[in-house]
């Protein structure tokens, strides 16, 4: 291995294109480990596992893309590139179409090469740390991604594929979704990494000094500019600007943001001269940038360029599996952070993170956690050292409570129709004797839950459907209020 710890494996049957291969990744610091067929794979490997793969499209007799589901199984984590001296679109598309990374002919080109062997590499770096996210053992903090719901993995599988471009993203999401998260994420797994990542949320900037917290001045340019500045953009320049709310940027600067976005050069307050800056955007907003655009927040065709990619990260509340995922990663960083024992959270306490809606998202989770360590010791995280708030389901921005008519449930079925007294008080459908005869909302929302499924004939997905609540909800119900049988 070498010093970087970079592997590529080289599976090709001509000596001569081995000896070539490896003297080229050694001379960018990668070490290579060669294989003439499938059966010499172990013995050049040993235990270690590849980073990329360089595959010949004829191994002798043999086709090379009939070992892509082998190598699949054997390393999930690596990106395969094909190496062919038939080069023609047809070759190169049926590569890619069979899982290859990217596509390389015989003889190498030397800047094709490094291009695709550093991207394949970067590629693996992501997809392994996305692999130990899922595994729940990332440790790297509580302000990483961190999920494994099928949402979150669709998020991953953008940011895997849009790190290595340099196209500009838009992040869509509700406050307290880790837009900023998602955005330093593709800048971390893209060429980028080495340069700066600066982050500028532009509801936060006075709208008299937007233009210059953006493009820079120069000295004297304005009251109380005693020296020149460069700007987020010239500080960006060679890395990322992440551009938070951009539906709150001023419509006379979105104007000079389109122009820098065309021409990639932009003039500082003040200054003389135009400078140039290859910062790569990526905005963010939570609210609907097609909306913003009709309301005249957001220019259209600053729209367009900057949603060449768009990304829409979920609530917390949709993310199916996530909730508990992140409250015990929460709660242990906390307590090694404040010297507490929590290693875990119990089952009742689990029942309501999970049932409630989170309008405040991961961000609203980790300050609810930091709280809860605060004020509270002992081992596991218990229900009773809950806040209050939580209990209560419905909170702003959470999704309207459903009307319904709730039926008795099974067991209040298979009994005898009672004789209801003349004196009564109706209430969501009930009829009541006296006051000891009233049912709490949550027995009507599980008898309400538990008719839909059974007339649903077991289907939760339509029953959540028809009682107008997401399939994450009745799951997080079904859950909570132990319907599964039903």
């Amino acid at each position: 291995m070498s010093e970087s710890g970079r592997l590529v494996l080289v599976i090709d049957d001509d000596l001569d294109f081995q000896t070539l291969v490896a003297w080229m990744l050694e001379s960018r610091g990668y070490a290579s480990r060669a294989a003439e067929g499938p059966a010499d794979i172990k013995q050049a490997l040993g235990v270690d596992i590849p980073q990329a793969i360089l595959l010949d499209w004829q191994l002798g007799n043999v086709d090379g893309t009939t070992l892509i589901d082998q190598l699949r199984r054997q390393f999930p984590d690596s990106p395969i590139v094909f190496a062919t001296g038939y080069s023609s679109q047809e070759v190169a598309a049926a590569a890619i179409k069979l899982g290859a990374f990217d596509f390389l002919t015989k003889p190498l080109d030397d800047a094709k090469f490094t291009v695709t062997i550093n991207k394949a590499i970067a590629q693996y770096d992501l997809l392994f740390r996305l692999r130990n996210l899922e595994l729940g053992s990332d440790e790297s903090g509580f302000e990483g991604l961190i999920g494994i719901s099928p949402q979150m993995r669709t998020v991953y599988s953008i940011i895997r594929s849009v790190a290595p471009t340099d196209v500009n993203v838009m992040i869509c999401g509700e406050s307290g979704t880790g837009k900023e998260l998602v955005a330093s994420a593709i800048h971390s797994c893209s060429d980028r990494a080495p340069g700066p990542f600066v982050a500028q949320n532009m509801a936060s900037i006075p709208s008299e000094l937007a233009e210059a917290t953006l493009f820079g001045h120069e000295k004297g340019a304005f009251t109380g500019a005693d020296r020149a500045r460069a700007g987020a953009i010239g500080e960006a320049s060679g890395g990322t600007l992440f551009l938070d709310e951009i539906t709150e940027m001023p419509m006379g600067l979105q104007a000079k943001l389109l122009r820098f976005l065309q021409e990639r050069t932009y003039r500082p307050v003040g200054g003389l001269k135009d400078l140039k800056s290859d910062a790569r955007i990526i905005s963010a907003t939570n609210r609907d940038p097609a909306a913003a655009v009709r309301d005249r927040n957001l220019r259209e065709d600053l729209y367009y360029r900057l949603n060449v990619v768009p990304i829409l990260l979920p609530p917390l509340r949709e993310r199916e599996g996530d909730i508990g995922l992140l409250a015990n990663h929460v709660l242990r960083r906390f307590a090694k952070q404040y010297g507490k024992k929590f290693q875990g959270v119990d089952q009742s306490a689990m029942r309501v993170l999970e049932a409630y809606n989170w309008p405040g998202n991961v961000r609203q989770l980790i300050h609810l956690m930091q709280r809860v360590v605060i004020l509270n010791d002992g081992e596991l995280l218990s229900s009773d050292m809950l806040p209050q708030e939580i209990f209560c389901e419905t909170q702003p921005g959470a999704p309207p409570a459903v009307e319904f008519v709730p039926l008795p449930d099974r067991s209040q079925m298979a009994t005898v129709t009672r004789t209801v007294p003349l004196q009564t008080n109706a209430v969501c459908g009930f009829t009541f004797a006296t006051k000891d005869d009233i049912v709490t909302l949550e027995e009507i929302e599980r008898m309400a839950i538990s008719r839909a499924i059974r007339l649903c004939d077991g289907s939760a997905y339509e029953a959540a459907r028809l009682l107008g609540i997401s399939s994450a909800t009745i799951y997080r119900k079904i859950k909570l209020y132990d319907l599964s049988s039903d």
